[in-house]
């Protein structure tokens, strides 16, 4: 199982029927970077290459009649802030041999142009097996909305952000990326002033939502976890309890035993879906991606003939996933080994 850190069951989550449930299981997975390097473990500088934005033109605050005004702030620090943050981000990976950061002068500074041919041939010459990040553009947009909730108003704010990033790698052309994400925070009071005073300072919400930024840039620049969610499935027959009951003792070759007999033997369609997603779990903790695929196909496709929407729309998700997880191996593989 080398590539999960650990399996934990999160307890019955969703009632199928009287004698039926499903039981959510969280996996740490490891996932690629969305780039190849020219080297393992290469030296890395992080460059601020963005313009101060101008968060405060799209900015909006709405108050409790819908009227909107412009939310004015301070940007000067944003550039320097998240290129120091996606810099940490990438140190902690420990997957570069270093990681510096770059604040050139602003009249060096090409924004979105990018990379520029002079940028190129320079580092050629006095940087030839560095790793260039350039951040060329932050994008960070706020809403604030005042709203009348049963007799107190409820204040929100949203931040939205985004960054245009270009991966330069020694030998090769730029790879552009580009993250958004968004984080909101509450509060409420007996009037619109007190909710708002309510909700944590501006610049904490900035600061946060700029890492959490930076975090996305990081997972695209290299290996990371990801959690994601598989459901083992019960039903009422007793074999099926049986295998349920190895897997919560860990025994989870035994539990797979029981659930291939039922997918062999039993005459119930649902069942037989049932017993093939399991087994895709199991095959899947197993690392092998490729038998895990396989039950979750049969397990999709005995599904839509037992006309579960459910379990069908889950199943179809999980091929998809694995399907990408079968991809992502082979870079891993490469990468990490």
């Amino acid at each position: 199982m080398k590539n999960f850190t650990h399996i934990l069951l999160m307890g019955v989550i969703l009632t199928m029927c009287a004698c039926s449930s499903v039981h959510s299981l969280r996996l740490d997975t490891i996932r690629p970077a969305k780039v190849e390097y020219h080297t393992s473990s290469p030296y890395t500088t992080v460059v601020n290459n963005c313009t101060i934005p101008d968060g405060s033109n799209y900015s909006r605050y709405i108050d409790e009649n819908g009227k909107r005004y412009r939310l004015s702030y301070n940007a000067d620090s944003i550039p320097e802030f998240f290129a120091m943050s996606v810099a940490s981000r990438l140190y902690e990976r420990n997957f570069f041999e270093s990681v510096e950061v770059y604040l050139p002068d602003s009249s060096l500074i090409s924004g979105t142009d990018g990379v520029t041919q002079q940028m190129q041939q320079e580092w050629d010459m006095y940087y030839p097996d560095m790793v260039h990040i350039l951040i060329n553009e932050i994008k960070p947009k706020a809403i604030m909305q005042i709203e009348i909730l049963d007799g107190i108003f409820g204040a929100a704010l949203s931040l939205a952000t985004s960054a245009q990033v270009q991966c330069c790698i020694p030998g090769e052309s730029p790879t552009q990326i580009i993250v958004s994400d968004t984080l909101a925070w509450y509060a409420y009071g007996d009037t619109p002033e007190m909710a708002r005073m309510d909700l944590p300072m501006f610049d904490i919400c900035l600061e946060e939502a700029l890492s959490h930024l930076s975090k996305r840039v990081a997972d695209n620049l290299t290996p990371h976890k990801r959690i994601v969610e598989r459901y083992i499935f019960v039903t009422g027959h007793v074999a099926m309890n049986d295998a349920y009951k190895y897997w919560q003792n860990k025994q989870y070759t035994d539990a797979s035993y029981i659930w291939e007999y039922v997918l062999k033997n039993a005459n119930n369609a649902g069942r037989k879906a049932k017993a093939a997603a399991n087994l895709a779990v199991y095959y899947e903790i197993e690392d092998d991606y490729a038998t895990a695929h396989k039950y979750a196909q049969q397990a999709h496709a005995l599904a839509i003939e037992a006309r579960d929407v459910y379990v069908t729309e889950y199943l179809n998700a999980y091929c998809r996933d694995l399907e990408e997880r079968i991809e992502e191996k082979i870079t891993l593989d490469r990468v990490l080994l």
